[in-house]
C-alpha cells in the first residue's frame, strides 16, 4: 500500500462514518485491540464524535487478554475516549448454561454494549466487522441450516435482536487485508488473537480452510459474496415487509400470538416462513437458534391440518388447536 492509497482508505471510511455521526452525537464501540477494531477507532478520532469505548475480556487467553486490554485502555486514554471494561470467565459461563463459547461471548459482548449504550443516551453501537466477517457468517450460517436472514449475512445498520440501539458496522465495504496493510503501513500497532488461528473454532475453520479454497475458484469472492448478499438483503426486507402487514392483519390477540390456520395455508411458502420467524421473533425476542428445519417441522403439522397438535419450537412451544397456532 502506497500513501495514496492509505489516503483513500481512510476517506472511504471517514464518508461512511459522516453518513451516520456527527461531532454532537455519542456512540459506544466495540473495540477488541486486533486490526479491525483498532482501525476503527482511528476513524472515530478524526470525526471526531463522543465516543465510549467498550472492551471485553473474556478470560480465554490468560495474560494475552490483559495485555489486550490494556492496549485498548491506553489507546482509549490517548484519544481521550471514555473505557469501560468487563472481565468474565466465559468458558465457565458457557458450561454453566450449557451453551457454546462462541454464542455465551457473543450473548456477553451485546449484552455490555447496550447496558453503555443506555447508560450514555448513545446513538449506535458500532462494531469492527468487515466483508471477510461477512462471507466468514454467511458461510457458518449456510453450513447449520440458518433461515434467510442468517444466510443474507450482516447489515450496515441494523436493530440487534431484543436490544433498543442500532448497530452500526461501517468497515463492511473493506476486506481484512486492506485494514492490515493500511496498520502495517501506518506503522500502527494492534494486537493480535492466536484463537483466531485455532481451527477447533469452526468461524476459524472456516476462516483458515474453506475462504482460501473458494478464493481459487473465484478470486473476487468478497465482492461477489457483498452483491449476492445486498440481494438476499433486498427480498428479505419485502418479505418481512409482508409478514409484518399480515400479522397486524390477522393476529387474534395484542400479543400478536394467534392466528387462524385456514387463511395462512394458502399463502406462499416463503411468506410463512418470514411470518412464523417474525411471530417467533416478537415472542423470543430473538432468532439464535432458530434455524430453517424448525420452520418446516411447524409447517408440516400447520399444511397438514389433521386435529390439535403441539410443537417445540426452540425455546418456545407452538399449540394448534380448532385450527388456532398460538405461540408460548
Amino acid at each position: 500500500m502506497n500513501s495514496q492509497e492509505a489516503k483513500k482508505l481512510q476517506q472511504k471510511g471517514l464518508k461512511i462514518l459522516k453518513k451516520y455521526i456527527s461531532e454532537k452525537d455519542r456512540v459506544v464501540a466495540g473495540i477488541s485491540g486486533g486490526p479491525d477494531s483498532t482501525f476503527l477507532l482511528r476513524l472515530l478520532k478524526q470525526i471526531p464524535c463522543k465516543t465510549v469505548v467498550a472492551h471485553i475480556n473474556h478470560g480465554i487467553r490468560g495474560k494475552e487478554s490483559d495485555s489486550d486490554e490494556k492496549f485498548v485502555k491506553e489507546l482509549s486514554k490517548n484519544f481521550r475516549f471514555h473505557f469501560h471494561q468487563k472481565k468474565i470467565d466465559t468458558p465457565a459461563l458457557s458450561k454453566k448454561n450449557k451453551k457454546g463459547i462462541e454464542e455465551t461471548a457473543r450473548k456477553i459482548r451485546y449484552d455490555f454494549f447496550e447496558e453503555l449504550a443506555k447508560k450514555y443516551k448513545a446513538k449506535y453501537i458500532l462494531t469492527a466487522h468487515q466483508a471477510d466477517d461477512n462471507i466468514e457468517t454467511i458461510l457458518f450460517n449456510f453450513t447449520r441450516g440458518a433461515t434467510l436472514k442468517g444466510i443474507s449475512g450482516i447489515s450496515e445498520l441494523e436493530m440487534f435482536d431484543g436490544k433498543k440501539t442500532p448497530l452500526l458496522r461501517p468497515l463492511l465495504i473493506f476486506s481484512k487485508k486492506q485494514i492490515t496493510d493500511y496498520l502495517n503501513f501506518k506503522k500502527i500497532k494492534f494486537c493480535i488473537d492466536k484463537t483466531n488461528e485455532n481451527t477447533i473454532y469452526k468461524r476459524n475453520l472456516i476462516r483458515k480452510k474453506v475462504i482460501p479454497n473458494l478464493k481459487l475458484i473465484n478470486p473476487s469472492l468478497i465482492e461477489t459474496v457483498a452483491k449476492n448478499s445486498q440481494n438476499l438483503r433486498e427480498i428479505l426486507d419485502y418479505l418481512q415487509q409482508s409478514a409484518t402487514e399480515w400479522i397486524s392483519e390477522n393476529t387474534l390477540n395484542k400479543e400478536l400470538t394467534k392466528f387462524n390456520t385456514k387463511p395462512f395455508r394458502t399463502l406462499p411458502e416463503a411468506l410463512k416462513k418470514a411470518i412464523l420467524i417474525e411471530i417467533y421473533k416478537n415472542f423470543a425476542g430473538n432468532l439464535t437458534r432458530l434455524e430453517v428445519v424448525h420452520l418446516d417441522e411447524v409447517l408440516k403439522i400447520i399444511n397438514q391440518n389433521v386435529g390439535n397438535k403441539k410443537k417445540k419450537l426452540v425455546e418456545a412451544v407452538v399449540t394448534i388447536k380448532n385450527n388456532i397456532f398460538h405461540i408460548s
